[in-house]
């Protein structure tokens, strides 16, 4: 058995285990009874989002496995690519529901004792399943990219530059409000997954920054290249603020202040230009 077919035994197998965990495992406990993953009071809207992901993960991992390799064309994207940016999208939407149901006043709300051990081995699933993947991306051989021409670089750079900065500006904004009052994204007591968004801004505005500069900044190397990356991280920032708005939605003892919004907004820019990038751009799909 070569190591190509090992791996992609593994992607499969914490694929499966990812979504059994997410399905059949508890999502929140409280004092006296627990919830599953679609509970307005269990994984609501962040179990809603990690289930799909958790199937399109097992369909992209069962593809890759019966060596069938595929690639969206136009974007560049391969079957790795597009699994990888879905496992960090998956870690970051479990990981921001661990943090809040531990954090603030939406623990006080029902009394919640702690996340549930569905919740729990999911996220230590989806930890483990990029390295997974990153592990075949190694594998796949020489990689080939092109750059794109000046003009589309500084409208990337600064696309990319005012997204960064909006993603990690938006938590200081109205972010969670209950009948006892509101709270910004970064004030104690909020739900305190504004701060992973703060590190993805901050991150991605440097990167902005770095682009529009006459040298450029170099490619992470291998087959992945900025627009792959830009990608992943937007989809990070996507998905647990979905998860997020389904949850304000199921729910009458919160609601989600215009954060969110500005956060999301930022998210669907960044995931926009690197499309736009890919497609001006030749790179190695896998």
């Amino acid at each position: 058995m070569t190591a190509n077919k090992i791996l992609s035994a593994v992607r499969v197998g914490f694929a499966v285990l990812f979504l059994w965990l997410v399905l059949a495992g508890n999502w929140v406990n409280l004092k006296k009874e627990s919830f599953g993953v679609f509970d307005s009071h269990g994984g609501a809207g962040f179990g809603i989002v990690a289930v799909v992901l958790g199937v399109l993960m097992l369909l992209v991992s069962l593809t890759l496995a019966v060596e069938k390799e595929f690639t969206i064309k136009p974007l560049a994207m391969g079957g790795n690519q597009i699994l990888l940016a879905m496992g960090f999208a998956s870690f970051t939407t479990i990981l921001s529901f661990l943090i809040i149901v531990h954090s603030g006043s939406f623990r006080a709300l029902g009394q919640v004792r702690g996340a549930g051990w569905g919740a729990a081995g999911a996220g230590l699933v989806a930890y483990f399943l990029p390295q997974a993947v990153m592990a075949g991306v190694g594998l796949l051989g020489a990689s080939s990219s092109t750059p794109i021409n000046q003009s589309d670089k500084q409208k990337v750079g600064f696309v990319v530059l005012i997204s960064g900065a909006l993603i990690a500006i938006a938590p200081l904004l109205q972010w969670f409000k209950t009948e006892e009052g509101t709270w910004t994204g970064y004030e104690p007591g909020a739900p305190r997954m504004g701060f992973l968004l703060l590190a993805f801004g901050a991150v991605m505005a440097l990167t902005g920054f770095m682009r529009l500069r006459a040298k450029g900044l170099a490619e992470p190397g291998g087959r992945l290249a900025h627009p792959h990356l830009q990608t992943i991280v937007s989809l990070c920032v996507i998905s647990p603020l979905i998860g997020w708005l389904i949850t304000a939605a199921q729910r009458d003892d919160m609601s989600i202040g215009i954060g969110v919004w500005i956060g999301l907004i930022a998210g669907i820019m960044l995931l926009c230009i690197s499309a736009f990038e890919l497609t001006k751009r030749e790179v190695t799909a896998s």
